[in-house]
């Protein structure tokens, strides 16, 4: 399979930024719940464990949306498909900023779930329609670089907001973010002439799978991004609980420590080219696991709240480094389907984003903080070890 021509790359100066700010707006409301359980619990009288259901509300949706979203956007076109979602997003965001009690909460967070899992995945898939595959790890982990600035600012920028205005005030903060990326969408970016686009119909989503899955590598690769989206996500809607417990401190603090991730990935995100040219994919994984267990199984010791800041950014530079290869791979699983491959990719990871707030929930309350956060470190250091052998890099040095 050839990779696409040099004349379809002319749009990648605007199609990068513009696709970037779009998963700036996805990841921004996505995040934004985890420093504000701890308020939301006293808002409407509900359990930590109780409001931390709303992320993996939020998660699931995401992840049951895609087998539906990813045909759609191959049909109707991701530039199209992206812009409709984050409209939609726009307005149950705004809603959810009047929501009257909890349960009206996390029907709109469910909803907006399934609409912000129309956007980063599209974004990567409509990236790897245009960049060959010799940039394309790198042209991704551009995207990221913005995408992740929203990831951190969703998660710090909530909980000072919360502390000094109001937890209402994030919400609509993420409608305007999502309204100004449907609009940058439609006016800025132009679908590719001549695409071929399969019509949508339930026929025709099922050849994609078969397409998607045709690949051996398929399977492993997303039972691989799904058990990292569990270890790696199960514990942030308890990190403001754990440092309120440790340090007394509030939604702000806590927002800095899980925002401080995205810095790790911003790292990540100017340092691709020379991680791929010189470190190769191989090795990025295995140091990626290392970084991430190094720093839960620091967070397992008390200390400073502030410290946390410096464990979450060795988090998200080990998670980006390891997450970033499985996402080059996705790109190529089929490159015919490529919007219903990076569909189940999202939907895999985000069902381990789903369920690792429950298991951590579970194993803090059988093995308590440091008992938990340890089988965590321990749990993603070996994927990272293993997934190199589990699933090697195509054409990568070891």
């Amino acid at each position: 399979m050839s990779e696409p021509k040099a004349a379809a790359d002319d749009s990648l100066g605007a199609l990068i930024p513009v696709l970037g700010l779009c998963g700036f707006a996805s990841t921004f409301t996505m995040r934004l719940i985890d420093p504000l359980v701890p308020t939301l619990a006293a808002e409407f009288g509900q359990s930590v464990h109780q409001i931390a259901f709303l992320v993996t509300a939020f998660s699931g949706c995401y992840a049951l949306g895609q087998p539906f979203l990813g045909p759609i956007a191959d049909s109707v076109g991701k530039l199209r498909s992206i812009s409709t979602c984050l409209a939609l997003l726009c307005v149950l965001s705004a809603l959810a900023a009047f929501a009257t009690d909890f349960w009206m909460l996390l029907v709109l967070r469910a909803a907006g779930g399934v609409m912000a899992g129309g956007v980063i995945p599209a974004a990567m898939a409509a990236i790897g329609d245009r960049a060959p595959m010799s940039e394309r790890q790198i042209m991704l982990g551009r995207f990221l670089v913005i995408m992740i600035i929203g990831q951190m600012a969703g998660a710090a920028f909530s909980g000072i907001m919360a502390d000094h205005i109001g937890w209402r005030a994030v919400m609509l903060t993420a409608a305007i973010l999502a309204a100004g990326g449907a609009l940058l969408v439609r006016i800025v970016l132009k679908p590719r002439a001549n695409a071929d686009r399969p019509p949508l119909s339930v026929a025709g989503a099922a050849a994609s799978y078969r397409a998607v899955f045709a690949n051996p590598r398929s399977k492993m690769l997303y039972l691989l991004v799904m058990l990292e989206g569990a270890l790696i996500f199960g514990i942030h809607p308890f990190v403001a609980a754990i440092l309120h417990e440790r340090s007394s401190v509030g939604s702000s603090e806590a927002g800095l420590a899980i925002g401080a991730m995205g810095l790790g990935g911003l790292l990540y995100g100017v340092l691709t080219r020379i991680l791929v040219q010189r470190v190769g994919p191989r090795q990025m994984m295995r140091l990626g696991g290392l970084a991430m267990a190094a720093g839960y199984i620091a967070f397992a010791a008390t200390a400073p709240w502030w410290s946390a800041m410096a464990v979450f950014l060795a988090v998200g530079f080990g998670f980006f480094l390891l997450h970033g290869t499985f996402q080059a791979q996705a790109t190529e699983l089929a490159p015919t389907a490529r919007g219903s491959a990076m569909a189940l990719f999202a939907c895999f990871f985000f069902m381990g984003h789903a369920t690792g707030p429950l298991v951590m929930g579970a194993l803090l309350h059988a093995l308590g903080t440091h008992g938990a956060l340890l089988t965590a470190g321990v749990g993603i250091g070996v994927l990272g070890l293993l997934s190199p052998k589990l699933l090697p890099p195509l054409g990568s040095r070891t």
